[in-house]
């Protein structure tokens, strides 16, 4: 039996826009809330294939959940300010606000078309002044609060998109979006205070129950490293380097210093040393790359400060001098002292040079006191810089007086309006100086003398708090509404890509903490789970690309084979929430139009049911049923989906399928194929929509268990079998009873219990510090 798609995917979403039927009540009390998230798009204007992974397969749980009883928030946004629209201005003489607008129109159409089960209500744009006007309020609020300052720093530059790159947009020595061979600068610019929270940022990791590959990668960007601070003195000069080592007591293996290109101490040299042209074009080379790329480089390059020595305190040798890239200015003091003995980096280094590697007695703590050696914390985690030199962006919300002196505008004059007499084209100046308007307005609120600051912020600024604005998108008192932040954060599950894992991801963790130091929001951490999708490959296997041909236009497939095969085949594809790329199949989508043909065939022979229903059909829906459950807890829905094609498959075997056993199986089907199934649901003369129906009971529920991993404070201690579905109580009883547990909770009560049903039980222990 074939059906219609377009016919049914239509008269599915009309009928639940007219029963409104996904605007979720914040207030009621009588379901478990349930905060579902997936981060909001950038309204680029079309959606791509991987617009339909990120969210037509989370909106599978969201309906999931639903189903089961939970009350459940799934709001959509558009991350909307941002430098394509200001390119697309530059570029065909467009206004951004009215190409980001036009985009987000097209978008929310294309968004619908997938079966998304969003609550429009609690949309929130970026771009929008009922929005950004709270970013600037929250701008003020870490300002007050010694968290945002003006200093200058050393920027990289994209000379033809005329703005501050930040390190993870350069690539090879070049701009991500445009190619260009990006400079270094120094300029004035606003940061966030990010590195007050290095300590708290790590900590905070052990008790969410993320992924290992998360919770590294940004244990790895931060960087703790604890070692101690040595001043190396130069010889015959009143300078010294103050180096950083983890390795103190590898004091007396020192056979050479290396200090980063840009070290002060560099430029304050530079006239006493021979080789000053191999210097400056060292210097040169590495200003164009990030460090990132510095870091991984495997071929160590430097070159010597040729006519400079440096002391080793412990043995009054003199050692030589280098510059080289693998050494960090952001990271300790930019300075290390070299012992190729002991570290592999400088042995590299040593052997490329020609350099002494010698073997050395241990430092005791003695002897690094008696050199005036400090025990010191180091992180690699730097400020983060929120200045930008564009005009989609959220104006930074300071003007200056007559001396220079930055303020914060006064909370009556917010939201603090972006001006539209600018002109978009790329000078080295921040487009907003051209504006004529904006800077009348600042002196006729604030006086003669006073100017504004022309610079926008950080896109991942707007970013680092929309899930708090998405509670109460209405407000015009409050970011949010404190109630309601109460009971619903934090946010339950969080889905994403995990090319955000080091920055909006760690900036939005550090926000919350800020926040809730202000007593503005009532937990420290935004996101209970994180979960990362894999990555939808082209048809050849490599990273879809216009350049390659190989990218995969959604509209076509769902234009041929309709919007629920496309979401079963990108839910069928692999794992969702591990590390993965997966391949696009041409044949796939159209395997699982025909798995949908073979469902309708089924239902269309659906009879009432008989004296009795077979036990053997009972126990294979019922084992379909958990199966299902369980491994979509876990966002595994290709496995989930598999247990409903065996049910199908056992199913299409019997003469005659009960008209209960089709109600269940139509129930199953629902949070993968809406569309179909709300039509299936119809046929079989049923009422409503099934998006109100409840999760069938499953009578053999006993039978089946998962292993629950038990952990006190993010540390596994043990695990255990449960049945599937156990409650939070129950569960959390049970997992105290282990001896492991109960050791390490040493008596206490846990100050709170993080629950992820049928997966991980963690107990959070206050200690004492």
């Amino acid at each position: 039996m074939t059906y219609d798609h377009k016919k049914i995917e239509k008269a599915a979403q009309e009928k639940w826009t007219r029963l409104g039927l996904y605007q979720t009540d914040l207030s009621d009390d009588s379901k478990e809330p349930y905060y579902l998230l997936a981060e909001f798009p950038y309204p680029s204007g079309d959606l791509h294939i991987g617009h339909w992974y990120a969210f037509a397969v989370t909106d599978i749980y969201a309906r999931l959940l639903r189903l089961r009883g939970k009350n459940v928030l799934f709001p959509i946004g558009f991350d909307a300010f941002g430098l394509p629209a200001e390119n697309a201005a530059i570029k065909h003489g467009l206004n951004p606000a009215e190409w980001t607008y036009k985009n987000i129109e097209r978008m929310r159409a294309q968004l619908a078309s997938m079966g998304a089960s969003f609550d429009w209500n609690k949309e929130v744009i970026t771009c929008d002044q009922a929005y950004y006007q709270w970013t600037q309020r929250l701008f003020t609020k870490l300002f007050e609060h010694g968290l945002a300052e003006r200093r200058e720093a050393a920027v990289k530059w994209c000379p033809k998109d005329q703005t501050v790159l930040a390190n993870e947009q350069i690539i090879d020595g070049c701009c991500e979006r445009c190619g260009t061979e990006v400079e270094e600068k120094r300029l004035t610019q606003w940061f966030l205070k990010i590195t007050n929270y290095a300590e708290r940022l790590l900590a905070g990791l052990e008790a969410l129950p993320w992924r290992e590959e998360i919770k590294e990668a940004q244990r790895a960007w931060i960087g703790k490293s604890e070692g101690a601070y040595i001043d190396f003195a130069l010889a015959d000069r009143a300078e010294k380097i103050t180096v950083f080592t983890t390795r103190p007591d590898t004091l007396f293996g020192v056979t050479y210093v290396v200090l980063a290109p840009e070290h002060p101490l560099v430029a304050a040299l530079f006239d006493t040393v021979i080789n000053k042209k191999a210097i400056e074009e060292y210097v040169a080379i590495t200003a164009k790359k990030t460090e990132r790329e510095r870091s991984e480089n495997k071929e160590k390059t430097g070159v010597k400060l040729d006519g400079v020595l440096a002391v080793n305190p412990a043995t009054k040798e003199e050692v030589p001098i280098y510059i080289a890239d693998y050494v960090l200015a952001s990271y300790g003091t930019g300075a290390v002292m070299a012992v190729p003995a002991h570290d592999e980096r400088d042995l590299e280094f040593a052997q490329r040079f020609g350099l002494p590697v010698r073997k050395a007695e241990t430092a005791t703590e003695d002897v690094l006191m008696a050199v005036g050696g400090r025990k010191a914390t180091q992180y690699r985690l730097r400020d983060w810089l929120v200045s930008r030199q564009r005009y989609w962006g959220c104006p930074i919300p300071v003007v200056y007086d007559s001396e220079g002196k930055p303020h914060v505008i006064p909370a009556e004059h917010l939201p603090w309006l972006l001006p539209t007499d600018v002109d978009f084209t790329p000078t080295g100046e921040a487009p907003l100086a051209s504006s004529k308007e904006l800077k009348e307005r600042v002196v006729k609120i604030f006086g003669e003398g006073w100017t504004p600051e022309y610079d926008t912020l950080d896109t991942f600024v707007d970013s680092s708090w929309y899930f708090l604005r998405y509670l109460d998108p209405e407000d015009a008192q409050d970011f949010s509404d404190a109630g309601l932040m109460k009971k619903w954060l934090p946010v339950n599950r969080y889905s994403g890509g995990s090319e955000h894992t080091t920055m909006h991801l760690l900036y939005a963790r550090f926000f919350m903490k800020a926040l809730y130091d202000l007593a503005l929001v009532p937990v420290d951490e935004p996101f209970i789970e994180r979960f990362n999708r894999g990555l939808i490959m082209g048809p050849d296997g490599q990273k879809m690309s216009k350049s390659k041909g190989n990218v995969v236009n959604p509209d076509k497939f769902v234009e041929e084979y309709g919007a629920d095969a496309v979401r079963l085949y990108l839910a069928f594809i692999g794992p969702y929430n591990e590390p993965g790329s997966y391949p696009w199949n041409l044949d796939g989508v159209a395997s699982m139009r025909k798995f949908l043909e073979r469902v309708a065939r089924l239902i269309g022979r659906a009879a009432d049911d008989g004296a009795s229903i077979p036990d053997s059909i009972r126990q294979s829906v019922a084992r379909a049923n958990l199966k299902i459950a369980a491994d979509s807890e876990r966002f595994k829905f290709n496995t989930a989906l598999a247990a409903l094609m065996a049910l199908l498959n056992g199913l299409e075997k019997t003469p005659t399928v009960p008209r209960s056993i089709a109600q269940e199986l139509v129930i199953m089907l629902a949070p993968f194929a809406p569309h179909l199934a709300e039509h299936l649901w119809e046929q079989l003369g049923k009422e409503g929509s099934i998006h109100q129906q409840p999760w069938p009971a499953a009578e053999l529920a006993a039978e089946a268990e998962n292993e629950i991993i038990v952990q006190v404070n993010g540390k596994r201690r043990g695990s255990l079998r449960l049945p599937v579905g156990i409650s939070e109580s129950d569960g959390a009883a049970r997992a105290r009873a282990l001896p492991a547990v109960a050791a390490a909770l040493g008596g206490e009560e846990p100050a709170r219990t993080v629950f992820v049903p049928d997966r991980i039980i963690n107990f959070v222990v206050k200690r004492e510090s």
